[in-house]
């Protein structure tokens, strides 16, 4: 099942994005709200004032009956305001900015369908009222009415409302991208602890440097130690590998060592036996020198073998030890060609590079050697055995003599010298605690098989 990943940014961001939007939009609501009804209020606001301003000197008129005067400044305060004004005594008309005939006639007030701000607010119309008086004076029932326009008013409050809207929601939107800037700057702490934490798995030295927040730098500090601890508790556990895989080079030695040592002393015994006949006696004396040959040959290559330091296992990919190996021996290789059938991947097997690959430089250049047109390298892979393949479609050898060459007791083929280069390799196997076997190639020539532990 893959499991679709997104970073540590997009995760928080995309976290936060929900209540970024609400708290934007509701903000920006309640702003716009705000300076809408602050608009409206400051309209209603202004009749009011008006109204408390020409209280005094309409009550003075009043008092007069002096109509032209009231009907003058009404129509004044109509025209300033854009306004309908009406000035109602004793519930009847006292002076308007509409028509004549309205004078003296019963006031009607228009249908209210709310109060808001201590104004009524018809279907058409905000009104404001006030009674006209003189302060600490008898009431003279009047009253002053301004009746302004409400398209107009909410034209204007919608107006207000909109552009405080996309305004707010500009400085929001800003406001997100500042913070998006500021949550990637904030992560960059953690693109460094990753960075350190991936070079316990990299070979390469990580520049570590030191993070400027408390608990990351503690973290970075673990990584570090632990990075430290576990490359020499590799080291340790190499060494002790080691020393135990020399130890077990010693033991095959002594083991290899003894059927030709015991054949030897045989040899010995019929050549000395005076109850044997003479024809038996004289072909085991020829024979003790051959064997005694090959003792001193195995010994020799067994010094030259364990005379090589330890091994020091560390886990890698064992693929590229192949792929190196084989540019090696194809660079000095022009008629024969070298075909690898090893696909894209790792194989991580614990192993020493440089003798790993000599070993494969053995087997390669014994192949290309042997081969009439191919050698064929593979590598195959099961649960807890990594397998090494060296093919090539040569004559082949004679399987009877595999053991003498694997203990370093053959003679080469090339010239009248011994034959170091397979012993050098099963050594080097061994050493690996894997093992070296040959069996006859599907190519028709030699097949030979290194088979080494997984990790």
């Amino acid at each position: 099942m893959k499991i679709n990943t997104i970073s540590f940014f997009r995760h928080v961001n995309n976290s936060l994005n929900p209540y970024r939007w609400v708290i934007s939009l509701v903000v920006a609501s309640l702003i716009s709200l705000f300076f809408a009804g602050l608009s409206l209020g400051n309209r209603i606001d202004s009749d009011r004032l008006m109204l408390s301003a020409l209280s005094p000197y309409l009550a003075t008129l009043v008092e007069s009956s002096d109509r032209p005067e009231l009907l003058r400044v009404v129509q004044s305060v109509s025209e300033a305001k854009k306004s309908d004004v009406v000035l109602v005594q004793d519930d009847n008309v006292l002076a308007t900015n509409k028509s004549i005939a309205d004078l003296d006639m019963p006031f009607v007030m228009p249908k209210i369908n709310f109060h808001f701000f201590d104004t009524d607010f018809s279907p058409t119309q905000i009104i404001s009222s006030l009674e006209v008086k003189h302060s600490g004076y008898p009431s003279l029932n009047a009253s002053l009415y301004i009746m302004t326009p409400l398209m107009p008013s909410i034209r204007n409050t919608v107006s207000v409302f909109a552009i405080t809207f996309f305004v707010s929601i500009l400085v929001s939107m800003f406001s997100a991208r500042q913070t998006r800037k500021a949550i990637k700057k904030t992560l960059k702490p953690l693109d460094q602890l990753h960075s350190d934490i991936k070079g316990l798995v990299t070979e390469e030295d990580m520049i570590s440097e030191p993070i400027y927040i408390r608990e990351f730098e503690e973290i970075r500090h673990t990584v570090n130690q632990t990075k430290i601890d576990l490359d020499n508790a590799k080291d340790r556990l190499a060494e002790e590998k080691a020393k135990k895989l020399s130890a077990e080079s010693f033991k095959c030695l002594i083991h290899d060592l003894h059927n030709p040592v015991a054949v030897l002393r045989l040899r010995a015994r019929i050549a000395n036996d005076p109850l044997q006949d003479s024809e038996t006696r004289e072909e085991a004396a020829l024979s003790i020198p051959r064997i005694a040959d090959q003792i001193l040959n195995q010994v020799t290559a067994a010094k030259k073998n364990l005379e090589e330091e330890a091994v020091s296992l560390r886990e890698s990919n064992i693929v590229k030890c192949i792929e190196e190996s084989i540019a090696q021996v194809n660079a000095l290789t022009l008629r024969k060609s070298i075909v690898s059938t090893i696909s894209e991947g790792s194989v991580i097997v614990a192993h020493d590079p440089v003798l790993l690959k000599r070993a494969l430089i053995n087997l390669l250049e014994n192949g290309v050697e042997a081969a009439n047109s191919v050698v064929r390298v593979s590598i195959l892979q099961s649960e807890n055995m990594a397998m090494i393949k060296v093919c090539d479609d040569g004559p082949g050898m004679d399987e009877t003599k595999i053991p003498i060459y694997f203990q370093g007791r053959g003679q080469s083929g090339k010239a009248n010298r011994q034959a170091f280069g397979l012993s050098s390799t099963n050594h080097i196997v061994r050493s690996h605690g894997g093992k070296l076997i040959y069996r006859k190639s599907d190519l028709g020539g030699s097949c030979f098989e290194i088979r080494l532990g997984v990790i």
